[in-house]
């Protein structure tokens, strides 16, 4: 299977790392007007838009920016991230807004330049299409986790283009989707390639369904906002080009070994790793950090930093079989894979790990413990289905259309369907059972956060989450652990904080209230 090797091409196009994100003045590189000049050269620095995907999505915005009632931290109150104790000095938030403004960067650069290479309008039109659908990709995780942010659309000339005020939020959204529906028309059907890295029609699609669902909810509660996410779902849906893999855990074992399922998984970060001797840091933290807990590198080290919150075990039904692949329901005896597995009793339900990403499948033959080439799901058809389901039901309610999309995800994992005498027969009701199939499907993808966040109800269910812990865990230890986000968070933690390093370099920055 084909697997991108992605390389940082900063120093050929006059883009390096500075102390100010949005300042990206070289003092050492091949400057743009020597660089840009053919398809090669193009679509190298077309990987260098991609490049950021792999490093906010090592680690950071998919595992230790997520945490909300599916999992928790056992590293202690010094976890900033995982503990909602964050501070605006906080350096996987510095890193990760620096990042998304160079991968932004480095599409300015390319958009602005594009036109000195001799390409045919097609070859052309892919290039920019995926470059614009990147630039705002990275916009929309901006706006979701820090809302108003600078939109800077224009590549960096001098110190001065380096100070920005921060654009209301909604001008943002505008701009998002204008560059996002315009980049569906440039770039090519998911059926002419075959790996899951690169942005096609099917991926725009359903980023689009997802930008409009959170532009749906908090804070922007556009009204039209269901409508146009049911419209681009749909367009997935009606394509033919997509289904359910029968097997779910199939899906992540593919994932662990590079191997593409185009039917299923739409849009992967591509991660590379030739073993323990590769020069390149181009691997991912899948299954290291939120792993299940064992020392040998040859069969894949995990340090276990994430465990599942045991109310994520009680949302499934029994015979569910994305319980017991999410959730791990054994250990590695003495902590080491060289020894038998030991299944966890019934009642050893908050000692479990996370089980989604399992090393034990990985097929490198010289491991590493830090890193590993499983690539990241950041577009699954599971995921269209539910946000088509949701937006019908807040558009017509409880439909069979919206009981079709929900049943066919049930199907798969061998849960009871909501059909005949169960029904669901009110708006309400098919909301709540909705939100919890997003994380009976979607748990430790990275998206729990900003779901709850959007649906208005992330600091409650913090709370209640809390509850559940005190009354259940079974040792002091747990709960300290599982209680701390849910005691610490506030109405200041729906955003991150602006980085301090920017605001003292950008005089016209704000701060979010509370930092």
């Amino acid at each position: 299977m084909k697997k991108i090797k992605i390389l940082l091409i900063a120093v050929f196009i006059g883009i390096i790392s500075c102390d100010n994100a949005l300042e990206t003045v070289p003092t050492d590189f091949i400057a743009p007007e020597f660089y840009y000049n053919n398809e090669n050269e193009l679509n190298n620095a077309l990987n260098g838009v991609y490049s950021v995907l792999r490093y906010v999505y090592s680690e950071n915005l998919n595992i230790h920016f997520d945490v909300a009632d599916e999992e928790y931290g056992q590293v202690g109150a010094s976890n900033l991230m995982s503990n909602y104790n964050l501070n605006s000095t906080e350096k996987r938030v510095t890193a990760t807004w620096k990042a998304l403004y160079r991968g932004i960067e480095f599409a300015n650069k390319l958009l602005e330049n594009i036109d000195k290479a001799n390409l045919n309008e097609d070859a052309l039109n892919e290039i920019v299409g995926q470059a614009k659908f990147l630039r705002v990709y990275y916009y929309f995780i901006l706006v979701s986790n820090w809302g108003d942010v600078p939109l800077k659309i224009k590549s960096t000339v001098s110190v001065s283009d380096t100070r920005y005020e921060r654009t209301p939020s909604a001008e943002v959204f505008d701009f998002i989707i204008k560059e996002m529906e315009e980049a569906e028309q440039l770039v090519k059907p998911i059926s002419d390639y075959n790996y899951a890295g690169r942005v096609t029609k099917s991926a725009v699609q359903g980023i689009l369904a997802r930008v409009y669902l959170y532009r749906a909810g908090f804070p922007e509660n556009d009204p039209k906002g269901f409508e146009n996410s049911l419209k681009w779902s749909q367009k997935i849906i009606a394509s033919g080009l997509h289904s359910l893999n029968n097997d779910y855990s199939q899906v992540f074992i593919n994932l662990i070994q590079d191997k593409y399922d185009l039917q299923e998984s739409i849009w992967e970060v591509e991660f590379y790793y030739e073993g323990a001797t590769d020069i390149y840091n181009n691997g991912s933290r899948l299954g290291v950090i939120n792993g299940i807990p064992q020392t040998i590198t040859a069969l894949g080290y995990s340090a276990s930093q994430l465990r599942p919150h045991g109310a994520l075990f009680y949302k499934y039904e029994p015979t569910d079989s994305r319980r017991d692949w999410c959730i791990a329901p054994y250990s590695f005896q003495g902590n080491n894979a060289n020894n038998p597995k030991v299944n966890w009793t019934s009642t050893q339900i908050f000692q479990r790990f996370i089980g989604k990403y399992r090393r034990e499948y990985e097929l490198t033959a010289s491991k590493q413990n830090n890193y590993l080439p499983t690539n990241f799901p950041l577009l699954r058809y599971a995921d269209v289905l539910l946000m088509a389901a949701e937006a019908e039901n807040e558009i017509n309610g409880p439909t069979s259309l919206a009981h079709e999309y929900l049943n066919q995800v049930r199907t798969r994992a061998k849960a009871s369907l909501f059909t005949d005498a169960n029904l669901i027969t009110d708006k309400d009701s098919f909301r709540k059972i909705l939100q919890d199939e997003r994380s009976r499907e979607l748990c430790f993808e990275g998206v729990r956060r900003m779901d709850l966040r959007r649906w208005g109800i992330l600091i409650s269910t913090m709370k209640e989450n809390n509850d559940f812990i005190s009354s259940n865990a079974p040792d002091a230890t747990t709960k300290n652990n599982g209680m701390r986000p849910g005691l610490n968070i506030q109405e200041k933690h729906l955003y991150f904080p602006i980085p301090l390093q920017e605001i003292s370099l950008d005089p016209l920055l704000t701060q979010n209230p509370g930092y």
